[in-house]
């Protein structure tokens, strides 16, 4: 290189430096952009996990014949004839029962197997009280789990994934006449017009339902840093409590999700337990952050419903969106 082309060279050296510095800069921009904060972490470019779509708006009449009949068909919850204590109660395995949207779906809806129309679901229900359930939820069997509880003869668990309108104007009024709560694992950017609208999370509460954790944003926990997966757990329990005034301290794993980091995240922030989406009867000698569940769909009969609860017939494998 001839001593004219070294003099070139280094007075363009402080015009490189400048111009790498500007692209760090422009290039962190873009990276900013293309994520979406959750609070004081920020989640790269994570997309929902499937879920199936919100049901359509009723109509103002509607919407007030629902409330009525919860009014008309609420007699409260009578835990007087539960007499499963002490050891018994510890020992007792409960079925987790599993439902997404109780109404029914339009040709093409996506993911037609996490429907089931309201008739199905009322059948389902008073199968399962002829058959002698009583539903409870997951604090009345974590407590009976730990000595300071009781349960019904043959306690059952009714939970509801995600938060959609139908669980308030389909599955609630089910429920209330026969005066059992149901559970509702809110993921809570579901809370609002285009999925569970406020006053219908509030009406749950008044109901005496359970609300209980499945995050924020229904994301694979699996796949966020350390940072995200602690916003995603901790972030829902706190927006619960403030929305709704209710506290929670158990978790659904978003389409089940989990491995140890997650697990061990669940319990660093506050969670006591949790359900996946694993088939099978929980059981008081399960891992708490592992508990089994049963997928209800629209081919689950009645009586099949039964003998899943009793545990004489093995549940259906989950497979797809959950």
């Amino acid at each position: 290189m001839s001593p004219a082309s070294r003099r070139a060279s280094r007075s363009l050296l402080p015009v490189i430096v400048v111009l790498s510095v500007v692209l760090a800069g422009l290039l962190a921009v873009i990276v900013r952009r293309e994520t979406r904060s959750t609070g004081t972490a920020t989640v790269a470019a994570a997309r929902p996990l499937p879920a199936p779509e919100p049901t359509a708006r009723p109509s103002t009449a509607q919407v007030r014949r629902a409330t009525a009949e919860l009014d008309r068909r609420s007699p409260g919850r009578d835990t007087s004839a539960w007499s499963v204590r002490g050891a018994r109660a510890r020992a007792t395995s409960v079925p987790i029962l599993m439902w997404h949207v109780v109404a029914t779906p339009k040709p093409g809806t996506p993911y037609p197997d996490l429907w089931v129309t309201p008739e199905q679901f009322a059948a389902q229900v008073d199968a399962l009280r002829g058959a002698g359930f009583t539903a409870v939820t997951t604090e009345d069997l974590w407590k009976a789990w730990h000595g300071t509880g009781t349960l019904p003869r043959h306690p059952v668990v009714l939970s509801f994934d995600d938060g959609d309108l139908s669980h308030v104007t389909n599955a609630a009024p089910v429920l209330a006449r026969a005066g059992w709560p149901g559970v509702l694992n809110l993921a809570v950017n579901h809370l609002g017009p285009k999925g569970l609208p406020m006053w219908g999370a509030r009406r749950l509460v008044r109901e005496g339902w359970e609300i209980d954790s499945h995050t924020v944003d229904h994301l694979d926990l699996t796949t966020l840093d350390d940072a995200a997966l602690a916003e995603q757990l901790t972030r829902s329990r706190m927006l619960i409590e403030r929305r709704l005034g209710v506290s929670t301290r158990f978790l659904c794993y978003p389409a089940g999700r989990n491995d140890d980091r997650v697990r061990a995240a669940a319990r660093q922030a506050g969670y006591v337990a949790a359900t996946t989406v694993v088939p099978g009867i929980a059981a008081p000698t399960d891992d708490p952050f592992q508990l089994p569940r049963i997928r209800v769909g629209p081919t689950t009969t009645p009586e099949s419903l039964v003998d899943q609860a009793r545990g004489t017939a093995a549940p259906p494998t989950v497979v797809g969106p959950a």
